[in-house]
């Protein structure tokens, strides 16, 4: 419109602004940062798979139970059987004498063994419960580590996927603008075509008209001199 008046263009303004995908050089230079960044976190990830100890802890060895029998059958006091005479009458003052100490010694006996008899089989099946569980936390720690290793085998997969995917884009772009560039030839030549054969019909338009004119000015010569007789 008339009153419009043109915006003024700022110092650190550009009049015309390059879009990212029109500007390849930046392009390249983008891709090829993150390439490098991803490259980078993949060597990083590789070197974080976990490795098996080389010391990994073993179970406890097996509890020592060849004692348990004889204990089982020792804990007991047999007090021996006392003669008679003066030998046996000082037997029995003595056991008089001692026969509580000797009591105690026998429950204390009987307390341990009890005790030995009910965790041997407490021991034995903690040991196995450990042996168990080390084997289980080294096979899951080995399927782990295969994990790791097939994860970062798949992410060194995804670029040469994704150049391929890029090549074979650029490739159908390349046939795509094949595809534009003979349908515009063809069009510009029909084009010409049509312009040369319109200029043609005005050339052969403008000598009809010459004729034509020329022709009226012998018809109106022709009728004055008639007129003229």
């Amino acid at each position: 419109m008339a009153g419009d008046t043109p915006r003024a263009v700022s110092g650190g303004e550009s009049p015309r602004t390059t879009r990212l995908e029109d500007d390849p050089a930046r392009l390249k230079a983008e891709r090829d940062a993150a390439d490098r960044a991803y490259n980078d976190a993949l060597t990083h990830l590789d070197h974080a798979i976990q490795r098996l100890p080389e010391d990994f802890p073993h179970p406890p060895p097996v509890p020592d139970e060849r004692q348990i029998t004889s204990l089982n059958t020792l804990w007991k006091i047999d007090w021996p059987a006392s003669g008679g005479g003066l030998r046996g009458r000082f037997a029995n003052a003595v056991r008089r004498v001692v026969a509580s100490l000797f009591e105690q010694q026998q429950a204390f006996n009987s307390a341990v063994v009890d005790h030995l008899n009910q965790n041997a089989p407490v021991a034995r099946q903690t040991r196995e419960s450990i042996a168990t569980t080390l084997v289980l936390l080294y096979d899951t720690m080995a399927e782990l580590i295969r994990f790791q290793s097939l994860l970062v085998v798949f992410l060194q997969q995804i670029t040469p996927y994704v150049d391929t995917r890029d090549r074979d884009v650029a490739g159908l772009l390349r046939g795509l603008s094949g595809a534009i560039n003979a349908v515009a030839d063809e069009l510009l030549k029909k084009s010409e075509a049509m312009l040369a054969r319109d200029r043609r019909h005005e050339i052969r338009v403008s000598d009809l008209d010459a004729k034509l004119t020329a022709l009226q000015q012998q018809v109106a010569s022709v009728r004055q001199l008639l007129e003229k007789r």
